[in-house]
């Protein structure tokens, strides 16, 4: 099983790109389904609704991706999850400060980032990166690593909010089979 969740909307926006990718998103293989759920940009209700979906299986997952969108003209594969986190959610709920007291600044995802990107067809407007801020996205990327314990893999991926959104999705899909590739030594 492959968990990918997507944002809901926040804000100015009405919609959230990375939600309308995941509702688009499809995988074409026998030897995994794909699980798609829109977290709520909500500090409280984000752990809550990730938690339930992870309880909610009757099997671990082999794999978690998680999708929320920036500003940058990148698609980013986000290396790590800070235990910091800062901003305001959408029920005006502001937060500063660590994630989880007594726990490690930061967790690296057990993906070898290097080597999918190296396996990625069209690397076009695609980078690795070291830092996804520390609103939501990094919120719920260092729980869902933390809450793996390393047992599968789990990696962020940051999309840009503003594109084409039928390039977004080739993009994804074309990460999502070199993980599978990389991760799983399966060609889709």
């Amino acid at each position: 099983m492959i968990i990918i969740t997507g944002f809901g909307p926040y804000g100015k926006f009405s919609t959230n790109l990375s939600s309308e990718i995941i509702k688009k998103i499809s995988l074409e293989t026998e030897k995994f389904s794909l699980v798609k759920k829109i977290i709520p940009v909500s500090w409280k209700e984000c752990i809550f609704s990730y938690r339930k979906l992870l309880s909610e299986s009757a099997f671990k997952p082999e794999l978690v991706i998680l999708l929320g969108i920036h500003s940058s003209k990148y698609l980013h594969l986000e290396r790590f999850g800070w235990n910091f986190k800062i901003g305001s959610d959408i029920e005006n709920k502001f937060k500063f400060g660590p994630i989880k007291i007594f726990s490690p600044p930061l967790i690296k995802t057990t993906l070898n980032l290097n080597n999918i990107y190296h396996a990625i067809n069209e690397k076009k407007n695609v980078s690795i990166s070291s830092f996804g801020g520390l609103y939501l996205c990094n919120y719920l990327y260092y729980w869902a690593l933390f809450l793996s314990n390393k047992e599968y893999p789990v990696i962020f991926i940051h999309v840009p909010n503003r594109g084409i959104i039928l390039e977004h999705i080739k993009k994804v899909n074309r990460i999502l089979k070199a993980i599978i590739k990389i991760h799983f030594k399966e060609e889709l």
